[in-house]
C-alpha cells in the first residue's frame, strides 16, 4: 500500500487537505510589566493542531510546535501545552513602551496582539561590581558573584545583561533574577586568553571584573 500523509484536524474530523481553522491569542496576563522587576506572564492560545497520519504504520504524529513572543522574548517551552495556557517569567531585558504578543505555530500559522503588551518605567542601581574571577578553562562552568551598588540596591531583583572582553563566546548572556542585590551566576567562556566580564541594565548601569585568564 502506497505511503500517504494528511494532514488532519485534532479531532480527527473530515480528515482531509483543507485549512486549519486560524490561532487566535485569548489573553495576555497581566498586560504589563515594571522594566525592572521580572514579570510571570501567562499567555492562553487557541489553536487546532495538525496530525500526520501514515496510513502504512497506523501512526499518528500531531504537530504540537509553537512559538510565543512577548517583544523579542520567547516565552513557554516551544511547544502547545495543554489547553494552550503558555507561561514564563519575563526578565527586566525590555526598554519600557508597549510590545506586540506573537504566536507562531509550527504549521505556519500565526497570531499577533498588537502593543498588548506595556512595559513601564523601573527603579534601578547606578551601577554593579563584579567580585574577583579567578583563571579558569574554557568550557568549564564557574560561578561569578555581582552587586547592585548605590541607593536601594539591596532592593534589585532584576536581571542584567552579560558580556566578555576577550576572543570567546559567554553563556548565558542574561542574568537570573538577583535576591537582596546580588546575583550568583554559572557562567561558561569558550575560548582562551584574557578576559573581562561585564554586567549591564537597559537602563545605563554596568560594572566589570578585574581581568582573569582562560586557559584550554
Amino acid at each position: 500500500m502506497k505511503t500517504r500523509s494528511l494532514l488532519c484536524s485534532l479531532l480527527l474530523v473530515g480528515c482531509g487537505s483543507q485549512s486549519l481553522p486560524p490561532v487566535t491569542i485569548a489573553s495576555v496576563a497581566p498586560t504589563q510589566m515594571v522594566a525592572s522587576q521580572p514579570t510571570l506572564v501567562r499567555v492562553q492560545v487557541q489553536a487546532q493542531l495538525g496530525v500526520q497520519v501514515d496510513f502504512t504504520q497506523s501512526t499518528l504524529a500531531f504537530d504540537t510546535r509553537m512559538k510565543v513572543f512577548i517583544g523579542p522574548l520567547a516565552l513557554g517551552s516551544g511547544s502547545y501545552p495543554p489547553g494552550g495556557n503558555v507561561e514564563g517569567t519575563l526578565p527586566t531585558v525590555l526598554a519600557p513602551g508597549t510590545y506586540d504578543t506573537t504566536v507562531e505555530m509550527g504549521d505556519g500559522r500565526r497570531a499577533v496582539n498588537r502593543d498588548g503588551f506595556t512595559v513601564t518605567a523601573g527603579s534601578w542601581p547606578s551601577g554593579y561590581t563584579i567580585e574577583a574571577v579567578g583563571d579558569q578553562r574554557s568550557g568549564i562552568p564557574f560561578s561569578v558573584t555581582v552587586h547592585a551598588i548605590g541607593p536601594g540596591a539591596s532592593g534589585f531583583q532584576g536581571n542584567v545583561l552579560l558580556n566578555i572582553l576577550g576572543s570567546g563566546t559567554l553563556s548565558p548572556g542574561v542574568s537570573g533574577a538577583f535576591s537582596s542585590g546580588q546575583r550568583v551566576e554559572t557562567v561558561v567562556i569558550t575560548g582562551t586568553g584574557e578576559f573581562t566580564l561585564l554586567a549591564s541594565d537597559i537602563n545605563g548601569g554596568h560594572g566589570q571584573s578585574l581581568p582573569f585568564t582562560v586557559g584550554p
